[in-house]
């Protein structure tokens, strides 16, 4: 006598020509799906993508990422860093950029991400800087830096309604960065507010491709000098524009 999946608990999975497969699928590839009613029938049968019109999961069962266009990311990217500023000028550098986040309602995502640049040089000789606490007080000059900034914020998807396979989105936060002179155990440090503007596109079931482009606006008003922490005058008004593209994953 043979056995099957209650239909209630079963998946099915619908062709074009009309078929109805129903079980388990044991098997959702991007090119094909296996879909059989393990243990009661050793048969099982693949279905080529191409071939689908429709999969029904049992309840269990979430659709992807790209369909429900909830839960929860992780992304990493890599970036290209060009910076404007009237007090310090710093030549391009690249980054690594990591990012968490989770998506509670299709059109928006809140998050956080951490930021590093290696490896940032001033252009057009050092850049000084002395104590003002006496005349002739001690100085330094510094020619390479080390960059990390840590940011939240949140995305809103405008296009959320939209079936496409790509989404734009935009973003707003805030940040909070530190410049670390390379081997004299300085820091400034500083905050202000980021912008900026990206997409993702599903490249399989959980894994997306993500390009950005974003712009922070960075005050460095804190300076930790031979050992002491001090505010900087006038402070270091930074426009950090950053172009990133990379991988997140998402369930």
């Amino acid at each position: 006598m043979p056995f099957a999946i209650p239909s209630a608990l079963a998946d099915k999975v619908i062709t074009k020509d009309g078929k109805v497969y129903t079980g388990k699928i044991m098997i959702d590839g991007d090119k094909a799906v296996l879909i059989g009613n393990p243990p009661f029938d050793p048969n099982s049968t693949l279905i080529q993508t191409e071939d689908i019109k429709t999969i029904v999961y049992d309840e269990y069962r979430q659709n992807p990422p790209a369909e429900r266009r909830r839960g929860g990311a992780i992304g990493l990217r890599l970036s290209g860093n060009a910076y404007s500023s009237g007090e310090l000028s710093l030549k391009p550098a690249g980054g690594l950029e990591l990012e968490g986040s989770f998506r509670p309602h299709p059109v928006i995502e809140l998050g956080g991400g951490f930021q590093w640049v290696p490896g940032v040089s001033a252009s057009g000789g050092d850049f000084s800087i002395s104590a003002s606490t006496s005349p002739g007080g001690p100085a330094r000059g510094y020619q390479t830096f080390g960059q990390t900034t840590m940011s939240i914020g949140g995305k809103i998807y405008p296009f959320f309604n939209e079936k496409w396979k790509t989404e734009p989105y935009l973003l707003a936060g805030y940040a909070w960065s530190r410049l670390t002179p390379k081997g004299s155990g300085d820091s400034f440090k500083g905050a202000g507010w980021q912008l900026g503007a990206g997409a993702i596109h599903p490249l399989s079931r959980h894994l997306f491709l993500e390009g950005r482009f974003g712009c922070q606006n960075l005050a460095y008003d804190t300076v930790s000098f031979l050992g002491r922490e001090a505010g900087i005058s006038p402070e270091i008004n930074q426009h950090q524009y950053s172009l990133s593209i990379g991988l997140s994953y998402r369930i």
